[in-house]
């Protein structure tokens, strides 16, 4: 038996569901308790949902509709109707979500849906197949390249971006608790695309996590803001790694509701969120996978990486708090990006404005993020220093937030 087969078929153990019997080992840190449903923040019909799934011009509609839809429904429905829109669905990383999204309604029934993707014409989506079906079934589907490059000139060995299903528990005066259902992209949207970042010295303890909201800025640029995460992790085999990981990062909280409002000065608070995962590793050298340099010669560094593997995936957890500007809603109806802010409830003076848990799940993978035909471990850049400080330039040196000059929360 090979030893990629052995460490799939530990991964399906070590993520088998199990049925508890006490109650309190089913309990979380975040959501409701088991049973109570909470009305949803979504009042649209079924078959609004549908229409909106199948036809709206934006992918994130999309995505956002049928992710509603897929929770209300039978699970068998539910994933018929995920079906035909894996046929029908233009954009790649809806598709790639939408098998996450199977996963959730009923992992066992989704796998015949995933090995329908593993003839999709995107091989992001193919791969996302192979490593959601080695994940399922403790079988080895393999992955779809042959070929890693390596950037050892940037600030971190190894960027991965993560899709994010989560959920907001909102706590509305007069109404009590609604919940948001957040797919990948709207989450994206809405609080920023996550990029996971590690370095190899220091993979068992440290992580930073950037958070990236496309054309937010004035000037149409894109708002980045890094957190530091340091923990321990558990070893299974050298294959696989749990981490238990906390983040308290001091951040600016813009009290009048939206992220660098020019009215509105912001106050500093630290930002509290909890994080566990499970993360692969693979070795290029037992896999026969070509391991390279894109500045042609490795260096000391780039060597170290190969010789301890890079993360091929990674699944976890995550929660944290928010305050929503809910009186913007109110007035528009929708929620806008920079309108939900992380913060928590125990700062002195503003931690009564938290009115949200945000909380959930996540996926990432090594990938071609350059559709290069080849993994590209490091070539999203993340903006931060590796203490987790912002580092817009990417020079290596910490640095102010040009947007917000009268605030340095370095």
């Amino acid at each position: 038996m090979s030893n990629r087969t052995l460490v799939q078929k530990k991964l399906h153990s070590l993520l088998a569901n199990k049925d508890y019997q006490d109650p309190g080992d089913r309990m979380t840190f975040n959501g409701p308790p088991e049973g109570l449903e909470i009305p949803s923040f979504d009042r649209r019909s079924d078959n609004q949902l549908l229409e909106v799934a199948f036809n709206h011009e934006s992918s994130i509609e999309r995505e956002r509709a049928i992710w509603e839809y897929a929770y209300r429904q039978d699970e068998n429905d539910a994933l018929k109707k995920i079906g035909e829109i894996l046929k029908s669905e233009q954009d790649a990383d809806t598709r790639s979500n939408l098998q996450w999204l199977a996963i959730k309604i009923n992992s066992e029934k989704a796998i015949p849906l995933l090995k329908d993707c593993l003839q999709d014409e995107d091989s992001e989506v193919r791969d996302w197949a192979r490593v959601n079906l080695n994940e399922l079934t403790g079988e080895d589907f393999g992955m779809e390249y042959d070929s890693v490059v390596y950037n050892d000139q940037y600030t971190f060995d190894q960027t991965v971006p993560l899709i994010i299903g989560g959920y907001a528990d909102v706590l509305v005066p007069g109404q009590g608790w609604i919940q948001a259902k957040l797919s990948p992209q709207w989450f994206a949207s809405l609080l920023g695309r996550v990029l996971a970042c590690t370095n190899t010295d220091t993979f068992l303890t440290n992580l930073v996590i950037e958070k990236e909201i496309k054309n937010y800025n004035t000037d149409g640029s894109n708002h980045y803001e890094p957190f530091m995460f340091r923990g321990m992790s558990y070893e299974a085999n050298k294959y696989l790694y749990k981490h238990v990981y906390q983040s308290n990062t001091t951040r600016p909280l813009y009290t009048k509701g939206k992220v660098k409002e020019k009215e509105d000065n912001p106050y500093l608070i630290n930002v509290e969120l909890q994080r566990t995962a499970f993360t692969e590793l693979m070795y290029p050298d037992e896999e026969n996978i070509s391991f390279s340099s894109i500045n042609g010669t490795m260096t000391k560094r780039g060597e170290k990486l190969k010789k301890r593997g890079f993360v091929r995936s990674v699944r976890g957890k995550f929660s944290g708090w928010a305050y929503t500007d809910l009186n913007r809603f109110m007035k528009t109806g929708e929620v806008k990006p920079g309108t939900v802010q992380l913060t928590n409830t125990t700062d002195a003076v503003n931690g009564h404005l938290a009115n949200t848990i945000v909380y959930g799940t996540f996926r990432g993978k090594s990938g071609d993020f350059n559709h290069e035909g080849r993994i590209n471990l490091n070539s999203i850049p993340c903006h931060a220093t590796e203490d987790g400080l912002l580092d817009l330039d990417l020079d290596g040196v910490a640095d102010k937030d040009p947007f917000v000059p009268s605030v340095d929360y370095r």
